[in-house]
Order: structure tokens, then C-alpha cells, then sequence
């Protein structure tokens, strides 16, 4: 994402493409959305698809929050921007209303 910020993009889409597999553990969807927010910010459809792929599992959770060390909001706040930027309109929109139906859920449960 610095990379991104900074202008680097060509640099940015090369750092996304060599990542590492990520474990399968409690931050997977935090570092996922991660993935996601950079690839936004650079356009890598690529990366997009992936970080979507990645994330629709956890659509109804808060990314991060089983950790207990962070929480990256609604998944499916993640979801929503990128299927919008891969032109899913309709997708989009279901999770939107998604990550408000989270959000709220959250809200209630504090």
C-alpha cells in the first residue's frame, strides 16, 4: 500500500504478484483485506479476484476479530469494493448490505 501511495504502481502490482500463500490462521482475512485495499489502489484485477476469492468465506464476519488482536471491520465492507471494481454490480450491493447488517450487529452486541 505504500507503494501504491507513493506512485510506485508498476512496483505495487509486482509486491502484491510475490506475495506468500498465507497460513490458514486467525489473521488470514485481516491480511486478505490487505491485499484487497492494495489492489484497489493500483487496479490489479488480478489481485482483486484473489483477494475476493479469499475473503467470500468470511462475508458475515469482521476480518481480524477472532484474533482478539485486531479488527479490520465487516468483510464484507471488503467484498463490496471489490466487486464493484471488477464491475459485479449486483454482488456489490448484496454486500453492502451485508457489512451494514454486521456492522449493526456489532453495535448491538456493545
Amino acid at each position: 500500500m505504500a507503494l501504491a501511495a507513493a506512485g510506485h504502481r508498476d512496483e505495487a502490482v509486482a509486491a502484491l504478484r510475490a506475495l506468500p500463500e498465507s497460513p490458514h490462521d486467525l489473521l488470514r482475512e485481516a491480511r486478505a483485506c490487505l491485499i484487497a485495499r492494495a489492489a484497489l489502489a493500483v487496479g490489479d484485477q488480478t489481485a482483486m479476484e484473489y483477494a475476493y476469492a479469499e475473503l467470500l468465506p468470511a462475508a458475515g464476519e469482521l476480518a481480524g476479530a477472532g484474533s482478539g488482536v485486531l479488527s479490520l471491520g465487516p468483510v464484507a465492507r471488503y467484498l463490496a469494493d471489490l466487486a464493484a471494481a471488477l464491475g459485479r454490480d449486483d454482488e456489490a450491493a448484496a454486500h453492502q448490505r451485508s457489512a451494514r447488517a454486521v456492522a449493526a450487529r456489532v453495535r448491538a452486541a456493545g
